[in-house]
């Protein structure tokens, strides 16, 4: 071939002089976009979720080798993934409807945060009891902590149906996860290397993750006064009442929506009917399910590969609080230089798309799991896993914001958000009893073909939805 293809590339020479200028100018350009977007909801939500994912990793990426420290093995790891999902799944219907009859969510929201961040001073605490409870204790303590944050993510979700619109939604959702990825690494990298080289002895090691649980919770204080900023849209109270006083009404106009999500000023709590009426106008929306459905396979086969891979890191490989951390920054590395490309994949190609693309590079993850057989490897092979996980999870969520409505959002992101707890609950038990019977290798192998033949059904819902939508329209 001819022409423009078959030139030869050709790179500009780089001045050192110039070097400085580019930074300036670069930084210079952060400055006027970060200046453009503060005092923003955008704004906002992004310093929000800093907070959050600074609460969250001082401590949840080492929260296995810390239960192994307490005396925990493989069956207390599985716990540690397990039982959350069983809290979660038992409060989060009944707590959403207790929430929907709150007229100031956002301050609802707040406390149960709060309620969650308190916890961790709860177990900064189990070390200093007896040995024979501390591994338990502090599964509990986690489990119960699941019960508020469960609660105050599913209000989360549903306030940015409302708080966000349109595109500013997943720019908002973009931006967060961007500077989200930007920070992860660091607390979690500094977490690790102060745990790992600062003690002399365990015993000082301990009371290093015993302060990291105090910061931890001085960090969510700040968490919960950034989120009470954020401005949410009061509705007009007349819409509130007809909006709950109709729940199959066809008209799904801003008020109603504003109903459901934002917070109205006044009395604590606001009169409703029963929600249970509602779960069966969920269950039958077929638009709901298309995604429900096979989204809730996909996500049992992918929590329940999550214990294996944390015996696989703490008690096979014997990685180190370290090792765990440069586990995180290579896996965050790779999904804050890829998000972008997620994201338009996204926009360009939709959530199927990226959906099976993802899960197809998540059931490798797992099928490879067994042939990482030391540290380094495994460092390596996270920049593969946070590529893979950063796609699935703006898959879903914008899925799960594209497949409910507008009106009474928050229950369906409840029922959506009790089944994938339920999910969490059963897979790690799943997975532990074909450890215990099969071996290693053989269970990896396994769950990860489960993740395939998952994301083929995931790729044959949407084409069965598409063909049925094709269908009703030429009728």
């Amino acid at each position: 071939m001819k022409g423009e293809d078959m030139k030869p590339l050709r790179f500009k020479k780089i001045d050192i002089k110039t070097v400085p200028a580019y930074v300036k100018g670069g930084a210079a350009y952060i400055g006027r976009d970060i200046a453009r977007m503060r005092g923003t909801n955008v704004w906002i939500f992004i310093m929000y979720g800093l907070l959050l994912d600074t609460v969250n990793n001082l401590w949840r990426p080492f929260s296995a080798k810390f239960l192994e420290r307490l005396g925990g093995g493989e069956l207390e790891i599985a716990l540690l993934s397990a039982l959350p999902g069983l809290v979660a799944a038992i409060v989060l219907l009944p707590g959403t409807m207790l929430f929907r009859r709150f007229t100031d969510r956002q301050r609802a929201t707040a406390a149960f945060i709060l309620v969650s961040r308190a916890l961790l001073l709860g177990i900064a605490l189990v070390p200093w009891l007896p040995a024979g409870v501390r591994p338990m204790l502090f599964i509990v303590l986690v489990a119960i902590m699941n019960c508020p944050d469960a609660l105050s993510q599913t209000s989360l979700q549903s306030f940015l149906g409302t708080v966000f619109e349109g595109n500013t939604r997943g720019q908002a959702i973009a931006m967060r996860n961007k500077f989200g990825q930007a920070i992860i690494p660091v607390v979690t990298v500094l977490t690790g290397l102060i745990i790992t080289f600062l003690p002399r002895t365990d015993e000082q090691r301990i009371i290093l993750y015993q302060i990291f649980f105090v910061a931890a919770f001085i960090v969510g204080v700040l968490e919960v006064r950034m989120f009470r900023r954020l401005k949410v849209a009061t509705p007009v109270p007349t819409a509130e009442t007809q909006a709950d006083a109709s729940p199959d009404a066809a008209s799904h106009n801003t008020a109603q929506s504003a109903s459901d999500a934002s917070p109205a000023k006044g009395s604590p709590i606001s009169n409703s009917p029963s929600d249970f009426a509602l779960i069966p106008t969920i269950v039958k929306d077929k638009r709901f399910l298309a995604f429900f459905v096979p989204a809730i396979i996909f996500t049992f086969t992918w929590q329940a590969g999550s214990p294996l891979f944390a015996i696989h890191q703490v008690l096979t490989i014997r990685a180190t609080e370290m090792w765990l951390a440069l586990f995180a920054l290579a896996s965050c590395a790779a999904a804050f230089a890829t998000g972008g490309i997620w994201q338009r994949r996204l926009r360009k190609h939709g959530n199927n798309t990226i959906f099976v693309v993802s899960g197809v590079l998540l059931s490798a993850n797992l099928i490879f799991l067994p042939l990482i057989t030391n540290v380094q490897l495994m460092a390596v092979f996270s920049i593969f896993t946070g590529f893979s996980t950063i796609g699935i999870n703006a898959a879903i969520l914008n899925g799960v914001l594209e497949a409910t409505p507008d009106k009474n959002r928050m229950m369906y992101i409840a029922f959506y958000n009790t089944a994938t707890s339920l999910s969490l609950f059963i897979a790690p038990f799943f997975a532990h009893a074909l450890l215990s019977r099969l071996g290693d290798t053989s269970t990896m192998l396994i769950v990860g073909f489960m993740r395939g033949a998952a994301t083929l059904l995931i790729w044959a819902a949407h084409k069965r939805s598409k063909y049925r939508s094709q269908d009703a329209v030429a009728a």
